[in-house]
This record gives C-alpha cells, sequence and structure tokens, in this order.
C-alpha cells in the first residue's frame, strides 16, 4: 500500500511540465514592472521611515497610531520639441517631509524645486524646460503655521536658506484666505510677500475660482499679480481652463492665457492657448502627459511659436 502511494504522489518530470503548460510565464513587461514596483516600495519605504526619524528626533515623540506620513518624492522627466527645430530636455526632483510632531511647534521643509524662483510665463506654461526653464537651488528652512485663524485668513511665515556656495538667505509670510461658495463657484485669495538676499523683495497676489461642470469636467480662472523690487515693474497672467476626466485613468484639459507687463506701459505682452492629455502609466504613482501649445509673443511680431511636450512623473509615497 505504502509503494501505491509513492507511485500517486510522484509525477514526472515532463507530465509536471505539461500541467503548468496552460499557465504562460509572466512577459518582459510584466516582470519589468513588477521589478520597478519592488523598488519603488523599498524607496518609498526608506523616504517615509526617514521622514519619520527626523521627526522623532525634533519632537521626541512617536507620531499617532493611525497617523499616514504623507512625505513623498516626485520625480519628473520632461522633453520639449519647439517648432524651430529645437528640442529640450528638463529633469526634476521634488521631495516632501510630513513631520506631523514638528508642526505642533514648527515645520521643517525641504524643497528641491522651488516654483516662486521662476519667472509668472514659466510657470504658467506646459513647456517651461530646458532654455525657457532657469534651474534653481533646493530651499531648505522653518515654517511657521498658526492653528488659528487671523480674522478667517491662514497664515504661515517662512524663513530658510537656498542651498548652494554662498548660501542665499530668504524669507516670505503668506495669507491665504478661502472664501465662501459664490453659488456654484468657489473662491480662493492668496497674498505673498518675500525677501531673497540676492534678488530683493516682491510680492505675489492670486485669485482662483472653480466650478464644476458635471461629475467629469471643471472649469477653472485664476489670475496672479506679482512685483519684483530689482525690476520695477508688474507681471499678470491669466489663465482659463476646462479639465474633463475622460475615465478613471485619463483626463484632458483645455486653456488658454494671457500675459500683461507695465514695464513700460500697461500692455498685452503674450497670449497661449493649448491642451494636456494626461494618462495615468500605471497603479497610483506614474503619469504620462502630452501638452501641444502655441504662444504668441509680441516681441516676435505675434507670430506663432508651436511646441510639444511629453512629461513623465513618477511619486514614491506611501
Amino acid at each position: 500500500m505504502l509503494c501505491c502511494a509513492v507511485v500517486l504522489l510522484y509525477v514526472p518530470p515532463v507530465l509536471a511540465r505539461s500541467l503548468d503548460a496552460d499557465t504562460p510565464p509572466p512577459s518582459f513587461i510584466t516582470r519589468s514592472l513588477l521589478s520597478a514596483e519592488e523598488t519603488r516600495d523599498e524607496w518609498s519605504e526608506s523616504w517615509v521611515d526617514f521622514a519619520e526619524g527626523v521627526d522623532r528626533y525634533f519632537s521626541k515623540e512617536d507620531a499617532p497610531p493611525d497617523y499616514k506620513n504623507e512625505s513623498y518624492v516626485k520625480l519628473q522627466f520632461k522633453q520639449t520639441w519647439e517648432e524651430r527645430g529645437e528640442i529640450q530636455t528638463d529633469v526634476r526632483v521634488k521631495a516632501k517631509f510630513d513631520l506631523p510632531n514638528t508642526q505642533r511647534k514648527m515645520k521643517l521643509f525641504f524643497s528641491s524645486d522651488e516654483a516662486s524662483e521662476n519667472s509668472l510665463e514659466e510657470r504658467v506654461r506646459s513647456n517651461s524646460t530646458g532654455e525657457r526653464f532657469n534651474r534653481k537651488e533646493s530651499v531648505s528652512g522653518i515654517e511657521i503655521s498658526p492653528d488659528s485663524e487671523w480674522h478667517k485668513w491662514k497664515r504661515s511665515a517662512r524663513v530658510g536658506v537656498k542651498l548652494r556656495a554662498p548660501l542665499v538667505g530668504f524669507g516670505r509670510y503668506r495669507l491665504r484666505r478661502p472664501f465662501e461658495k459664490w453659488g456654484e463657484w468657489t473662491p480662493e485669495f492668496l497674498q505673498e510677500v518675500w525677501y531673497f538676499s540676492d534678488r530683493g523683495w516682491g510680492e505675489t497676489s492670486e485669485f482662483e475660482l472653480t466650478r464644476p461642470l458635471g461629475e467629469r469636467m471643471g472649469l477653472r480662472y485664476w489670475t496672479v499679480l506679482e512685483y519684483e523690487d530689482q525690476y520695477d515693474f508688474f507681471q499678470n497672467v491669466h489663465v482659463y481652463s476646462l479639465t474633463q476626466g475622460l475615465s478613471d485613468r485619463t483626463a484632458m484639459e483645455y486653456r488658454a492665457g494671457l500675459v500683461f507687463s507695465n514695464e513700460f506701459q500697461a500692455q498685452l505682452t503674450a497670449y497661449f492657448v493649448g491642451t494636456s492629455y494626461t494618462y495615468k502609466l500605471y497603479e497610483e504613482w506614474v503619469f504620462v502627459t502630452a501638452s501641444p501649445e502655441v504662444f504668441f509673443p509680441k516681441a516676435d511680431g505675434w507670430n506663432a511659436e508651436a511646441s510639444f511636450t511629453i512629461k513623465l512623473d513618477v511619486y514614491f509615497s506611501h
């Protein structure tokens, strides 16, 4: 009887291979994605653990048991093809520390992509890359954000340095006011006053209006007025955009913008139109965006400058 049991349990190798033939091995692409996901999870876990360690070091406390740390690193690869035949490439890294315990006293911050370092035109256009984008240094410092509001205004103040040699100090004070809905519209106003030791001082005023149009569409109007003392003139932009969710993985944005300046006299200096198609390439951490755009600068006689930009965003987070 024992021999019969052994015979029944033994499966010849040839027969085993034939039984597995119905389940084909994973493809090269599948294996590559699984390997990339494992690497991404390891890097994400290391970054969050590092942020929690910094938080614990400064506060001497552990994060609340039910708290989900929102630290992340974003890698962005961008390439733009211009009508004149130029190809511009840009790589950026943006990092965020989420330090829940230190926020009760003061918040430490680190950013490797300080958006306010760029001109208004660069900040609102999708193809601000290569020669159009001046690479800036990372910044780090302390932010104080009181929990209490001041006449419905949320406040924050930053003091820090740009990480370069020699170090450049800066400070920024921000007031933000989300208003009650105006019917279907949701408005928000933001006011900043800032100072950089290598640039002098300046101010930025922003106003935004958003409105949903059904379940998958939204309308947005955004305007910014900015003054920088070293240039002694105002810049102003108006951007109108319509977003449309095509599916759970894809979305479209249609936008148009106007750029004004009073460097010589108040006048329109440029306008642009463009679209962006965003596709969730893999789960919630790899996104690809295609953005054709046409820019019309007054300095070039309003001649059209067409461009096409591909952007890949990779997120490392929990």
